[in-house]
């Protein structure tokens, strides 16, 4: 999960497909529903404090630390990275005993080559797991949803031809969606940048939508990976995100990030302090849209150590 500063280089090969913000605002009530759609957000649903942990091994080493950890940063919502190797009865026990905290877990895995057809089967392959393993356990045991990181813009073949990846991407999209709702009570999640609406594409029902809204009709909760280190910048990178997910009942979440990326945007070195008033007054702002249900911190690791 990385933000990457040249990313728009794609965008001019797409040839038409790119977007001024305001046709894609205008846009946004063009979509139809997608077939599979079944995700609404409730009204009064508590808000997510989330976080990536793509180091699963420290529920196994450091289970108790990791958990007191989580509470203290007030960490309601994990996503875990799911290394198959790893033994089954620490991602059961881990779930167990943050679930006594009011923490529950999504299974975590993705990467950008998934969306390309000769490595496609390995996000089938980390479905087919989640949902082994949730038949094996016990309910306070499972994984509540699967949470997919897929970013093909930073593939050389995106700046190769980006329209070919984007329709791989999408179908990959759509793939994982059907594929995850064919088991209930699986919350189907993904991570989404926040320039998704500066493309346009078939709607399925013989119109046209923005690449984000498409998306996000297939979800039923979306991470906006807005990684700006100020309230305004975060609530104007999402905003019509955040609008074509309060039309279609999904639930969204904005995220931070606090790894030392070398661009801007990011909190590290900027202190825990900077940045939890910097998200409460995004918060306050963002509050107003249904959609809106908490924030995600990216990463567990980089958070953690976060100074004061």
């Amino acid at each position: 999960m990385k933000k990457n500063s040249w990313w728009m280089k794609g965008i001019g090969r797409t040839g038409g497909a790119l977007l001024s913000c305001l046709i894609a605002s205008q846009m946004l009530t063009a979509g139809g529903l997608l077939p599979g759609e079944t995700a609404k957000a409730e009204a009064a649903a508590p808000a997510k404090v989330s976080t990536w942990m793509w180091n699963p091994y420290v529920i196994g080493n450091e289970r108790e630390a990791t958990l007191q950890q989580l509470i203290d940063h007030k960490v309601n919502q994990v996503f875990l990275f799911i290394d198959p190797e790893y033994p089954a009865e620490y991602y059961s026990r881990f779930i167990r005993e943050a679930g006594l905290h009011g923490i529950e877990v999504q299974a975590l895995d993705g990467a950008p080559n998934w969306v390309l057809p000769e490595h496609n089967k390995k996000m089938y392959a980390f479905i087919y797991w989640v949902k082994q393993y949730n038949a094996k356990v016990q309910p306070e045991e499972r994984f509540t949803g699967i949470h997919l990181d897929v970013e093909p813009y930073v593939l050389a073949q995106w700046r190769q031809d980006s329209d070919k990846v984007m329709g791989l991407w999408m179908d990959t999209v759509s793939g994982f969606a059907q594929e995850v709702k064919a088991e209930t009570g699986l919350t189907v999640a993904m991570d989404m940048p926040v320039w998704a609406h500066l493309f346009q594409v078939r709607d399925g029902a013989g119109g046209r939508t923005t690449l984000s809204n498409w998306m996000i009709r297939w979800l039923d909760q979306v991470t906006l990976m807005s990684y700006s280190d100020n309230a305004k910048d975060i609530e104007d990178s999402v905003k019509i995100e955040m609008a074509e997910a309060d039309r279609a009942g999904v639930k969204a979440q904005v995220a931070v990030d606090t790894v030392d990326s070398g661009e801007d945007g990011t909190f590290y070195g900027k202190g825990t302090t900077a940045m939890n008033r910097e998200l409460n007054a995004a918060v306050a702002s963002l509050s107003s849209h249904s959609s809106f249900r908490g924030y995600s911190v990216h990463a567990w690791d980089n958070w953690r150590k976060l100074s004061q």
